[in-house]
């Protein structure tokens, strides 16, 4: 889900299949999918595998690659009249380095040139339309965090516990959870106590810090991305509340000024300054970034200069605390409009 961006924005297609290695003779590429668009003239989809939903694929000439996705990628450049020329490449945070090599081994007569982003360059502008999707996901996203706040704020709950909690209100709404990065207690400075899975089946104790930042894809695709902090048994220690006040104060700042012109580097300030106020040190040098089918550009971080803009979507976040106190997350979800900001991450800071 979370690497078939991209395709999903182009075709309304996600491969079939996780990611699997190539087992030579028998397939190649089997993860992958193609979308070719030529200059003039319709697009073609290559899919892994010719069993696929065509009522909801949204491109109309489909190949199947039969398991040999590069192989079939060009060929199909060569049927074109392709197989010797330019040819935009948009796939490099994406495409594994097995498949990338015989891709070029396959298609040796074109020049594949590198545009990574030219997609994403797109997708970062949303429709109304696409605004919307983002709305029916954040509320799934908004159930499933609550949820997973209040399993979470009972001692004797496990980590564990909390995420199954958001992941049965995700699932039975029809959403593909792509991961919940959690931390608490002694360990609540970490990004994720987990590995993989990150979380961990550790009981919550009364007083820990528990905090989530849950990504999930609901909608044909689109996503949420927000996080949360509860304490377990509920009773905050004043130097708790600090911190988790100055991160949602941080936020919501980010929030107010989150308009159409300002810069990603002004934005990541504006959320770091409310923070150095409150002398809460911030856990990583990250504020945010574009979200929709997947994460995107711009990050909100130092020296982005790039400009938000209406019809962008901005998760705005921070990851931060004290060493004697424990570390907090939080995060918003907006829909940046012309004259307005809109706030689709409404469930409740604190229960």
């Amino acid at each position: 889900m979370d690497t078939a961006n991209d395709l999903i924005y182009l075709a309304n297609y996600c491969p079939v299949f996780p990611y699997a290695p190539d087992l030579p003779g028998l397939w190649a590429g089997l993860s992958h999918g193609a979308v070719i668009i030529p200059v003039n003239g319709e697009p073609i989809l290559i899919t892994e595998s010719p069993a696929i939903r065509r009522d909801i694929v949204s491109v109309q000439d489909v190949r199947s690659a039969d398991g040999f996705v590069p192989d079939k990628v060009a060929a199909t450049l060569r049927e074109m009249g392709l197989g010797n020329s330019r040819v935009g490449l948009v796939a490099g945070p994406w495409l594994v380095a097995s498949v990338y090599k015989r891709l070029l081994n396959s298609a040796k007569g074109v020049d594949f040139i590198e545009l990574d982003y030219v997609i994403e360059a797109l997708r970062t502008h949303k429709s109304e339309f696409e605004f919307e999707l983002l709305r029916e996901a954040a509320v799934i996203g908004n159930a499933s965090m609550e949820a997973m706040m209040k399993s979470a704020s009972t001692p004797g709950t496990s980590e564990a516990d909390a995420v199954a909690e958001a992941y049965n209100v995700a699932i039975r709404r029809g959403s593909a959870m792509i991961d919940a990065a959690c931390s608490s207690g002694r360990h609540s400075a970490l990004y994720a106590d987990g590995m993989a899975p990150q979380w961990t089946t550790r009981p919550l104790e009364s007083g820990d810090i528990f905090h989530c930042d849950m990504y999930g894809a609901a909608v044909e695709g689109y996503c949420w991305d927000f996080s949360r902090t509860v304490v377990t048994g509920g009773k905050w220690s004043s130097a708790q509340n600090e911190v988790y006040d100055g991160a949602i104060a941080a936020i919501d700042a980010g929030v107010a000024a989150c308009r159409p012109g300002i810069s990603a580097q002004a934005l990541y300030d504006v959320v770091f300054a409310e923070l150095q106020k409150r002398e809460i040190y911030c856990g990583y040098p990250l504020h945010g970034h574009s979200y929709g089918i997947g994460w995107e550009s711009p990050w909100l971080v130092p020296g982005n200069e790039t400009k938000i803009e209406a019809g962008m979507a901005i998760a705005i976040e921070c990851m931060a605390g004290r060493e004697d106190t424990g570390y907090v997350k939080f995060e918003h979800n907006v829909l940046v409009h012309a004259d307005r900001t809109e706030l689709i991450s409404t469930c409740p800071a604190r229960l």
